[in-house]
């Protein structure tokens, strides 16, 4: 074989390979948003903790896939096998929690909603801010929501006579997000509420 066809089989097999693992990826996904709409894992109440379990199951999916190509294809390594796997739950894990996670917990997102369902009223911003607490807070149950899933996770803990106290993995996690709020200059009272 010449070297010019040796040059042409590879480039092949190397546009080959990136559309195998865009096919994959593509086909992953949609199975991983899939999952959102059957009852698996619905015990888990965390959008969170769900999504990372999918995540992780569609991901060894994507890898058995390439596996499963790679008895085809032998220009395929066992390292595009891992790769297939974490470049999967890398890139959704991070649109995962950049948007559906949001659209369930952001303030933005509920102000912006309510405020186009309703677009043939103006508002103050006292009148949103009231909105807020009423729909969003009480008749939403959002902090009680949160609150759960802090017990749930572990990070604080009921005590014999009801009360609640932070556990030690909650205090771990705080000095974790106070770290990040020093790095990234965030506002402090979120991580320091006792401060003026």
């Amino acid at each position: 074989m010449s070297k010019t066809s040796k040059s042409n089989g590879t480039v092949g097999n190397i546009f080959a390979l990136i559309g195998l693992y865009a096919l994959i990826y593509i086909v992953c996904s949609a199975m991983f948003v899939g999952l959102f709409h059957t009852g698996l894992l619905k015990n888990m109440e965390v959008l969170m903790y769900r999504g990372i379990a999918f995540i992780i199951i569609t991901g060894i999916i994507s890898a058995v896939i390439m596996a499963v190509v790679r008895k085809f294809w032998g220009f395929i390594a066992v390292r595009d096998i891992i790769m297939m796997f974490c470049i999967f739950c890398c890139v959704n894990t991070v649109l995962f929690v950049l948007v559906p996670v949001t659209v369930e917990r952001s303030v933005s997102v509920f102000m912006l909603s309510y405020m186009e369902e309703n677009s043939d009223q103006t508002f103050t911003q006292e009148s949103v801010g009231e909105v807020f607490t009423k729909k969003y807070v009480e008749d939403y149950g959002a902090f009680e929501k949160r609150f759960n899933e802090q017990v749930e996770t572990g990070t604080i803990e009921q005590n014999p006579d009801g009360s609640y106290s932070i556990t030690e993995s909650g205090k771990f996690i705080v000095k974790l997000f106070r770290t990040v709020a020093e790095w990234f200059d965030t506002d402090r009272r979120l991580v320091y509420p006792n401060e003026n």
